[in-house]
């Protein structure tokens, strides 16, 4: 009785190990790490090293995860396990194809029970986690997420709810990694048929180069997608494709019969492996990615894929190193599980120090290891009729978890899962936030409305516009509006600098291009108050983030930090210049204290863990920080000249109200200052409205200008 936890884990690990001694009885073809079940049937011959393969992949995209700096490009894992399970799912229907015995349900039978049980697995825990663990709104978007982890879609999903790829917004999204699990059911949906037309109408010998005619069209493609959508093509299927079917062409172009010597052979895998390690050591092509990187990388990995090279030479025996392959076994596994335990230490703010990271490797191959043993060799046999599997382990999940999230969007994430002296908190966030004011964000083609706040005119007095750091102050700004009696119409950006004249180059939102969409609304909004007769003008940005070499004229201007200010000071006299000259009197909003890092994680942690890990006591300590009241010195230069270039120029700034004496709030009321990584909550923007009223009068009553 005493023996059986040690033999669940000593007999798994025989018959594993065993497997690799007996290559015929070993399952090999896995995608992302998954094995399937298919590779004997269509009479496939197993390599270790492409387990070992596999093994390499996960490992760079462990290491990238926990932050450790040996692979800053560790996450070019995905583009090889891409590679991979191209070649694997191609030389299954190839052989099925070339047999008689392809059946579509078949295929999609196997990959639904190979892949899906897991998957459903991971969406149950998280959701168990989630549930202890996230805040009402975070909980909402976390099923949101799972809603479109179900429906095969969620690339599209965080393409759209993050910034990009490996930033500090997308650390805390447990099924963030699922984006490239959604490309690979893509890749099912498209592949099977196209491999039967081609099959079917191409002939023969024109096999191979209509494959790598499509193969070089698709990765042409993603090259364009990389300079026209650098923000966005991470996610894209249309990005990726290319690296499928880059393993397609490696079973196109495989040879049976004619091989290279082993000398040849592993000269050239040996270019290939250094060519992986090369971009995975690299710390600056994550932009724009998918990129000639990310080509570079697929190529070697076909070649380390291609019979008659990869399976012949020297390297092939180092990926078969029974160690590589053990880890190439749960690979799968390892990726389900390893971004989950690592979005919930940074949504608890826990630091990945390192006790905490080699907790976090222990704690993914603990995980990875019963997720093979209990869910992927336990399901992967299972044959159910085709109707019956899609019912059971795609529609009912998706149905399920599309009604889950429909119900916590109506019940606003449940926040009595937190106690009663959490709800109030909760409920004064979400009645201060204005219903309107995320709409009146990112429109770059016409003016809207109904964005408008302050007193209720028929007329609007005064404009609103700036970056997303203006529509924060949404609340500051209608405070005094409506107290001097005026209507503001608000109209902004995100990460525009709204100044006319200039662009903004290799912003994080168009990398390596200019800000088109930028450049189009700040035109607009200056031709507006040309032809307006506002009362005021009112420029809120995040000033200090536009202060790198970004900012020109025209594409080909040259960029420097000193040029840069030189175009920001030209930019903003002449926007002074417009709205004087309309008869408006124009205000700057400065920026709030810069979020510090984790305080929210701080704050919010007793609530999270209901007690059991944060006292009263540390939150308390996390609702004012130290301030040294120092501010940008060309920031603070430029705009004391401009007060006395300008004299009716008004300057506001909010921290006036939020820091006092060297220390800055970071609750108010008990409420957290911040919303999001920099922008405050709405309810702190209304009271700092008040206090600014308070403390300071209104500026709206006062024509003499000067800094407020």
């Amino acid at each position: 009785m005493f023996n059986r936890p040690i033999d669940f884990v000593r007999k798994p690990l025989r018959a594993m190990f065993n497997a690799f001694d007996n290559k015929e009885a070993f399952d090999a073809s896995r995608s992302l790490g998954a094995a399937s079940c298919e590779s004997h049937s269509a009479g496939l011959r197993y390599r270790a090293d492409i387990d070992g393969l596999r093994a390499v992949a996960v490992l760079l995209v462990l290491i990238f995860h926990a932050g450790l700096t040996l692979f800053p490009s560790g996450f070019i894992g995905v583009d090889i396990f891409f590679v991979i399970s191209g070649y694997l799912t191609t030389s299954i229907i190839m052989k099925s194809l070339e047999n008689g015995t392809f059946s579509f349900k078949g295929f999609y039978v196997r990959r639904i029970w190979r892949l899906q049980p897991a998957v459903v697995a991971l969406l149950v825990v998280t959701l168990l986690v989630t549930t202890l663990l996230y805040l009402p709104d975070d909980y909402v978007d976390f099923l949101k997420s799972e809603k479109y982890t179900s429906l095969l879609i969620s690339n599209q999903y965080f393409s759209k709810v993050t910034s990009g790829y490996a930033t500090p917004d997308a650390a805390s999204l447990p099924l963030l990694h699922t984006w490239s699990l959604a490309i690979e059911w893509q890749w099912y949906l498209l592949l099977p048929l196209g491999i039967w037309l081609l099959h079917r109408y191409v002939a023969k010998r024109a096999l191979s180069s209509a494959v790598l005619g499509l193969t070089l069209a698709a990765t042409a493609m993603a090259l364009y997608l990389s300079q026209v959508a650098p923000d966005l093509n991470y996610y894209f299927f249309t990005a990726r494709i290319f690296e499928l079917m880059m393993g397609s062409c490696a079973v196109m172009f495989s040879a049976d019969r004619f091989r290279l010597s082993r000398a040849s052979a592993s000269l050239i895998c040996a270019i290939a492996l250094v060519t992986i390690a090369y971009c995975a050591v690299q710390d600056d092509i994550l932009s724009g990615f998918p990129n000639y990187n990310a080509v570079a990388v697929c190529v070697a990995t076909a070649l380390l894929l291609v019979r008659g090279i990869g399976n012949v030479s020297i390297t092939s025996d180092v990926l078969a190193f029974k160690p590589l392959v053990f880890i190439g076994t749960l690979s799968y596994s390892l990726y389900l599980w390893h971004w989950p335990i690592l979005a919930v230490l940074a949504y608890l703010g826990i630091d990945l120090s390192p006790a905490v990271t080699v907790s976090y490797f222990a704690a993914t191959f603990a995980m990875g290891y019963l997720s093979f043993w209990l869910i992927e060799n336990r399901f992967r046999k299972v044959r159910a009729g085709f109707g019956k599997t899609v019912l059971l382990l795609m529609l009912l999940p998706a149905i399920g978890l599309s009604l889950l999230h429909s119900a916590g969007r109506n019940h606003d994430g449940w926040p009595n899962r937190f106690g009663e002296d959490s709800i109030a908190m909760f409920s004064t966030l979400k009645a201060y936030v204005p219903s309107h004011r995320e709409d009146c964000l990112g429109n770059s083609e016409k003016v809207d409305p109904d964005c408008v706040l302050g007193a209720p005119l028929a007329e609007s007095q005064a404009l609103l516009i700036g970056d997303s750091y203006s529509n924060h102050y949404w609340g500051f700004v209608e405070t005094l509006a409506k107290d001097a009696g005026l209507s503001v119409l608000a109209q902004g950006y995100p990460a525009c600098l709204t100044l006319p004249g200039i662009y903004l180059y290799d912003w994080y939102k168009a990398k390596n291009a200019l800000y088109e969409k930028c450049h189009t609304a700040a035109q607009r909004y200056y031709d507006l108050i040309a032809d307006s007769h506002f009362q005021y003008v009112i420029i809120g940005q995040f000033w200090e983030a536009y202060l790198t070499a970004t900012i020109v004229t025209k594409p080909d201007d040259p960029r420097s930090l000193e040029l840069t200010q030189q175009r920001l000071e030209v930019a903003v006299r002449q926007a002074l210049d417009i709205i004087v000259d309309s008869g408006a009197t124009p205000i700057v909003l400065m920026s709030t204290l810069p979020m510090p890092a984790r305080i929210n994680e701080c704050l919010l942690r007793q609530v999270k863990l209901r007690g059991m890990l944060g006292s009263a006591e540390q939150s308390r300590s996390c609702a004012a920080v130290t301030w040294s009241g120092l501010e940008d010195p060309f920031l603070t230069r430029l705009f004391g000249e401009l007060q006395v270039e300008y004299p009716q120029l008004i300057v506001l700034d909010p921290k006036k109200v939020q820091c006092q004496d060297g220390t800055c709030l970071t609750s108010v009321d008990g409420v957290p200052v911040y919303r999001d990584i920099g922008h405050v909550s709405d309810y702190a923007s209304y009271k700092f409205g008040e206090l600014y009223l308070e403390h300071f009068g209104n500026p709206f009553k006062s024509n003499t200008g000067g800094d407020h």
